[in-house]
């Protein structure tokens, strides 16, 4: 008897897929000028979302010219390509210690052609809701602000995974909310990790 195989659902079905069930939900920017004011200062700046919530914010920022620090695993390969269909532009690598080549690859690459910025704070393997140095260390090379988002999903289907995964139930509403501006001014990276977690905090329950 055959070994049974993994069904291997193609790229192009997956990114068809996460659009149409994007597009029925029912989105809310919150703080939006946030971003904004800085966007019309021609300002870049570095996004820092939990791994979790990252779903709605892929089709929400589409097309906005935005670089996305993915992981180099077979996960990070799908969300990858999906993506790319959605015109986001890519380095590849993780934010933790072991990510030290992607993150001076995506220091490389700012300097060849600023843009702003996506690091899941937390990814790509965790621990959930512990942040990583990665997006401070970029912050504070580049005198770059970053700006906390947080996402509340009225529905939603949480995966049993390391970082919690939601998914929005089709026609939910996702409230997108965008921190204030943060500085990182010196290399005391424990100090803005906990004022990090505080405006993340708040911004959940505003």
């Amino acid at each position: 008897m055959s070994k049974s195989k993994k069904i291997k659902i193609p790229f192009s079905i997956i990114t068809a897929l996460a659009k149409i069930w994007s597009s029925t939900l029912r989105y809310k920017q919150i703080e939006y000028d946030n971003y904004i004011c800085l966007k019309k200062q021609e300002q870049p700046v570095l996004f820092g979302i939990w791994h979790g919530e990252l779903f709605p914010l892929c089709y929400l920022h589409r097309n906005q010219n935005i670089r996305v620090l993915v992981s180099p695993s077979r996960d990070g390969e799908i969300i990858a390509n999906v993506l790319l269909k959605l015109g986001y532009t890519l380095a590849r690598g993780s934010s933790n210690k072991t990510g030290v080549k992607a993150l001076i690859s995506m220091l490389k690459k700012f300097r060849q052609d600023p843009r702003d910025m996506v690091i899941t704070l937390d990814g790509p393997t965790g621990p959930r809701h512990k942040i990583k140095d990665g997006i401070l260390f970029l912050a504070y090379k580049l005198e770059l602000p970053i700006i906390p988002v947080r996402v509340c999903i009225s529905k939603k289907f949480v995966f049993n995974s390391w970082d919690k995964f939601e998914l929005p139930y089709p026609f939910a509403k996702c409230e997108v909310k965008y921190g204030k501006p943060i500085l990182v001014k010196d290399k005391n990276f424990e100090f803005y990790k906990k004022y990090l977690y505080k405006e993340l905090d708040l911004l959940y329950v505003r």
